[in-house]
């Protein structure tokens, strides 16, 4: 509990920047998105050399080129549509993203009993993604019904599906980096929540498959 607050307070900020950038202009977008790149680009660096320092061995690729290509894949995402930029894309995209850890958080809380059994992520639970993944899906349906059409109804429904699947590769990708380094967290910068590679996990790990059902 008394992490709770200053949680929800960064969560709330964080969040109302992420949408204002996307919703302000094209130029708020690339500004905001590519400071967020830079800073966890610079947390994965850090990561990196600690990983160096205790597996001198290891031969991975390194996070810094993943958080370039990914964060630079969910940037070109608003431009495909048109000559012009379209910010609704990327914000459904986020509101997903924010929807299935938010709810696989909720149910794996109140309701997970039966772990996933991954090394880095102890904690996760398949009542847990259960529960974002249909909380998910439930809104992508809900959003092209009630709110706007965006995308067409089965690219909405392929986005609802696959953005809690690959969010949580993208989750456990980081978790294992973190568990190499021998940390808890990638930064300090998002109180209660860590650092800016913390907090975008999800995105990154959801930008391929989110692009590549943009523009086929």
């Amino acid at each position: 509990m008394i992490n709770f607050f200053p949680r929800l307070i960064t969560g709330i900020v964080y969040i109302s920047l992420v949408t204002g950038s996307i919703l302000y202009s094209s130029k708020s977008f690339a500004l905001i998105f590519s400071l967020l790149m830079f800073i966890a680009l610079y947390e994965s660096n850090v990561l990196w050399k600690k990983i160096r320092l205790k597996i001198p061995e290891n031969n991975s690729p390194i996070p810094q080129a993943y958080v370039v290509l990914s964060m630079t894949t969910l940037i070109l995402i608003p431009f495909y549509f048109s000559d012009s930029y379209n910010p609704y894309p990327i914000l459904l995209i986020f509101i997903l993203i924010w929807i299935s850890d938010t709810m696989s958080y909720f149910f794996g809380s109140y309701f997970g009993n039966t772990k996933m059994r991954i090394k880095v992520s102890p904690n996760k639970t398949w009542e847990g993604f259960i529960g974002g993944f249909l909380s998910c899906l439930i809104f992508s349906i809900f959003s092209f019904s009630y709110i706007q059409e965006i995308y067409p109804f089965w690219k909405t429904i392929s986005l609802g599906i696959f953005i809690p699947v690959f969010g949580l590769i993208g989750d456990i990708y980081q978790s294992k980096l973190k568990r190499m380094a021998g940390v808890k967290d990638s930064g300090s910068i998002l109180p209660g929540h860590g650092g800016v590679f913390d907090r975008l996990d999800s995105a990154m790990g959801v930008s391929y498959i989110s692009f590549l059902i943009t523009i086929i």
